[in-house]
C-alpha cells in the first residue's frame, strides 16, 4: 500500500485549500497529525479524521493530484475534553483550518490500537519532544473511562506503549496508579 510523508501532505493540503471555494475546517488524527504538528517521520497511508468530513473538503480531496485516501478516523477514542485542548496547525493556508488533538491526547488515542506502527510513531514524536509521563498517567486515569475497548486490555496497551517510551518502572506506575 502507497504511503505518504510530509511534504506530500503538505502539497495535499495545499492543493485543498486552493480548491475550496469557502472556508472550511478539518481536525486530523493519527499518523498523518503526528507527521504534520509532532516531529513524527514514518509515513501515513491515508489522513484520518475525526468528526464528518467537510463535504467541500471530500469533494476537493477528490480532485487532488495526489489522491490521498481521507476518511473518518475508523478507531479513536479521545480522552475526555480533549476538544480543549485541541490546537491549529499554522501552515499558511488560505481557506482550509487544520486542527490536531494535543500531543498527549493523541498518543492516548493510539493506545486504544497500540499496534506497531503506532508505537513506532509514537517513539517518534518522544524523540522529537519528550511526553510528560505524569500527564500521560493522570489524563489516562481521569479521561479514558469512556473508551469503548475493555478495559484491561486498554491498560495493557497503555502500559506497553509507557514502557516502550519511558521503560519498564514506569510501566509498572501505570499498572500500580490504574
Amino acid at each position: 500500500m502507497k504511503t505518504f510523508g510530509r511534504d506530500e501532505l503538505l502539497a495535499f493540503f495545499a492543493e485543498i485549500d486552493d480548491l475550496l471555494a469557502e472556508p472550511a475546517a478539518i481536525e486530523i488524527v493519527g499518523g498523518a497529525a503526528a507527521l504534520l504538528a509532532y516531529g513524527a517521520s514514518r509515513p501515513t497511508k491515508d489522513v484520518d479524521c475525526f468528526g464528518n468530513l467537510d463535504e467541500q473538503i471530500r469533494r476537493a480531496a477528490e480532485r487532488t493530484k495526489s489522491r490521498i485516501p481521507i476518511e473518518r478516523a475508523a478507531v479513536a477514542d479521545p480522552p475526555w475534553d480533549y476538544e480543549d485542548r485541541r490546537r491549529p496547525l499554522d501552515l499558511h493556508l488560505g481557506k482550509l483550518a487544520i486542527w490536531v488533538p494535543e500531543r498527549h491526547d493523541l498518543l492516548l488515542m493510539k493506545a486504544v490500537r497500540a499496534a506497531r506502527h503506532d508505537v513506532q510513531v509514537l517513539q517518534q514524536m518522544h524523540a522529537a519532544e519528550p511526553f510528560q509521563l505524569d500527564v500521560l498517567l493522570d489524563r489516562f486515569g481521569r479521561e479514558m473511562g469512556q473508551a469503548t475497548i475493555d478495559s484491561r486490555i486498554l491498560e495493557l496497551q497503555f502500559a506497553y506503549i509507557v514502557e516502550a517510551l519511558f521503560g519498564a518502572e514506569a510501566a509498572r506506575k501505570v499498572r500500580r496508579e490504574t
